[in-house]
């Protein structure tokens, strides 16, 4: 008799812990938005954008890079050579591991950006082949540069949601660059 009232229990707080880990899932699930999104740009992503194909996993883009001639671009922010920097001061530029043979365009994913950024990014998106898009895992930088390449008129837009981090954790080689600018 014992046992069967620690197994109802243990059955019964089974049940609870299930129950918040499918709220807590659920709790995460964040809807596109109509917009950019220009703040918190490290946070929930949707699973979705719209006019985009998802790849979820890096074994997929790996795959989908054997198989399609796609443009890759990492969209990471990055910091800018200081305005007024006179030309005899030494700036370096950041450098990123990423993913081989991409384009690092970074901050061409903020929600507001100047028209010099928003160029950069059609003159290196494919009008007829396939654009992958990434950054980090819970990034929107991605996912807003997904959405402005959708709308700079690319047909074939591929979102990477687990960025450089899930292609590493997988453990794919990296690849050192600096940022491709306007």
């Amino acid at each position: 008799m014992k046992v069967r009232s620690l197994i109802k229990a243990l059955c019964v707080k089974c049940a609870i812990f299930l129950y918040f880990c499918a709220t807590s899932i659920n709790a995460e699930t964040v809807p596109e938005p109509d917009g950019y999104r220009n703040a918190q740009y490290r946070a929930p992503v949707p699973e979705t954008l719209q006019g985009a194909q998802v790849i979820e996993t890096p074994e997929a883009l790996k795959l989908f890079m054997a198989n399609a001639n796609a443009v890759l671009i990492d969209v990471y922010p990055a910091p800018n050579r200081p305005e007024g920097l006179s030309k005899d001061t030494l700036w370096i530029e950041p450098k990123r591991d990423t993913i081989p043979s991409s384009l690092w365009l970074a901050n061409v994913g903020h929600g507001i950006v100047p028209d010099s950024l928003v160029s950069l990014l059609a003159e290196n998106i494919p009008q007829q082949g396939p654009v992958v898009v990434f950054c980090e895992p819970s990034c929107w930088h991605s996912w807003n540069a997904g959405k402005r390449a959708i709308e700079l008129g690319a047909k074939d837009v591929y979102w990477y949601r687990a960025g450089v981090k899930g292609w590493q954790e997988a453990g794919y080689e990296l690849e050192t660059q600096t940022p491709v600018r306007p």
